[in-house]
């Protein structure tokens, strides 16, 4: 992976079936496990073929050690889009990981909330997923609270600055 670059993400379900896909997806950061990235009204696929572009500009970030990934949004007021899911792999200019359901918003006091745990409970059962699945999602959650109360990663402060700084700059947004 290149900076510069432009890649796509996809979204998995646990049986490698399609989830989403984020269709022009630019690369600004990588090292030997990390990935972050921009994309401000990309093309977004549901599974169901159904197509829409996002709304505002949002920064991601992947780190191929932790089952979970995070997308820093700017709208009216930046908020964080956590994902629980499977830590990603990259191949032929595309970011593939799967979903696991539980996702953690987070808005801009730090305060977070869990999403769609019920999502998790079905999808347990409906694509019977191991053990060792279950509990690398739930040490991970924990490690993702952790982070968002330490302000760790891209929840400090200075990694908000550095990359507003760039969607200002790229796209014209102001917070």
């Amino acid at each position: 992976m290149i900076k510069g670059s432009t890649i796509s993400i996809e979204s998995l379900k646990h049986d490698k079936s399609l989830h989403r896909r984020w269709e022009t997806n630019e690369i600004l950061y990588t090292d030997t496990n990390i990935v972050i990235g921009k994309n401000n009204r990309t093309m977004v696929v549901e599974r169901n073929e159904k197509r829409w572009r996002t709304k505002e500009p949002a920064i991601f970030y992947f780190d191929d050690r932790y089952w979970f990934n995070i997308i820093l949004l700017f709208g009216e007021n930046y908020y964080y889009y956590c994902n629980m899911a499977s830590p990603f792999t990259y191949a032929n200019k595309k970011i593939t990981y799967i979903d696991y359901d539980l996702d953690i918003i987070v808005d801009d006091s730090y305060a977070y909330h869990i999403m769609d745990e019920e999502e998790f409970l079905l999808h347990l059962q409906q694509y019977d997923y191991e053990e060792a699945v279950i509990q690398k999602v739930m040490e991970h959650k924990e490690i993702l609270i952790e982070w968002i109360e330490k302000r760790k990663g891209p929840f400090h402060p200075s990694f908000i600055e550095k990359w507003l700084q760039v969607i200002e700059k790229e796209d014209g947004v102001h917070e």
